[in-house]
């Protein structure tokens, strides 16, 4: 019996060994890997951003806002850390990571929208955290929201079972060659697209309208951020882009969303540049779906964008 006992605990030790040399080769693999899931929190964590300009927010930054148009007018170096699908509170954990291991930056762009302080059960692309668990800060923020399991905080490896294209770059990459190359330009990705039938479907789910309600939690923390941001003098500018006019007519309480941005703009003296109105919104040739603006139109909202950010900046100098 203390044969088989023995035999049991030497099985298991060497199982956990196992998985938890799997566990550092991966997980330090994948906090090298540049692959766009990962892209943008390995440049974060290894400090290879140090920005003049970041924009953060959801796909309303990540597919809408040219780093490089921004770059060539503004004269200066921007990065775009848009998560796509997430709201406020994914993105401000994003935001602390980045100010925790990089310079701060001289200029931020929040980019707002009718879902930002709306909250999710689940979160989206949650993988892209799979490496940072053991950090405090990631372990709080993605217990919050359904993704990953009690499991996966506690025992090492299990996160990444199911994901074995993640397991096999985060392996070669912990050896320094990267399988998956990088995609996008500096965390944009521009959707070279037309028109698609989304908004039917949306139409159709919310023949009365859609209330989005703003999450009481995240509400706080929106203005905490942009306290910080202040107090360590970032030039923090909120950016509503556009959206396709019909859309915005579905949205019960889209006023009552806009009218929050401008009363927190008002009591920290943000710029808050609304763009809902903007001519962009009134054709389908600028959008790929009612949310989103397409390659032509993300690069004429950057120009126009940018020239208005410029011009404060120049005002107040």
């Amino acid at each position: 019996m203390k044969k088989f006992i023995g035999n049991i605990i030497l099985f298991c030790s060497i199982i956990i060994t196992i998985l938890y040399l799997l566990d550092y080769t991966i997980t330090k693999g994948l906090r090298k890997t540049h692959f766009h899931t990962f892209n943008n929190l390995t440049k974060i964590y290894n400090s290879e951003l140090n920005s003049d300009l970041i924009i953060n927010g959801s796909s309303a930054a990540k597919f809408q806002l040219s780093p490089y148009l921004l770059d060539s007018i503004l004269e200066l170096n921007s990065y775009n850390l848009g998560m796509e699908g997430v709201g406020f509170i994914p993105q401000n954990l994003q935001s602390d990571l980045y100010l925790k291991y990089n310079k701060k930056p001289k200029i931020v762009l929040q980019i707002l929208g009718d879902f930002e302080l709306f909250r999710r059960d689940g979160l989206i692309g949650y993988m892209q955290f799979s490496p940072y668990l053991n950090m405090d800060e990631v372990k709080k923020v993605t217990k919050m929201y359904k993704g990953f399991s009690v499991l996966d905080y506690y025992i090492p490896f299990i996160r990444y079972y199911g994901s074995p294209f993640d397991i096999i770059d985060g392996f070669f990459s912990f050896f320094g060659l990267e399988l998956r190359k990088p995609t996008g330009y500096k965390g944009y990705f521009e959707q070279d697209l037309k028109w698609n039938s989304a908004f039917d479907k949306f139409k159709k789910n919310y023949k009365d309208g859609r209330f989005i309600k703003m999450d009481p939690e995240s509400m706080k923390l929106f203005e905490i951020y942009i306290a910080k941001c202040k107090k360590s003098k970032i030039n923090i500018f909120f950016v509503y882009p556009p959206n396709y006019y019909e859309y915005n007519q579905y949205i019960k309480n889209q006023d009552e969303i806009i009218s929050y941005y401008t009363k927190i703009s008002k009591k920290y003296q943000v710029p808050f540049l609304n763009y809902s109105n903007n001519p962009l919104s009134l054709s389908k040739e600028y959008f790929y779906d009612s949310q989103h603006l397409n390659k032509k139109g993300a690069e004429l909202f950057t120009k126009i964008l940018s020239e208005d950010i410029k011009k404060i900046i120049e005002d107040s100098k």
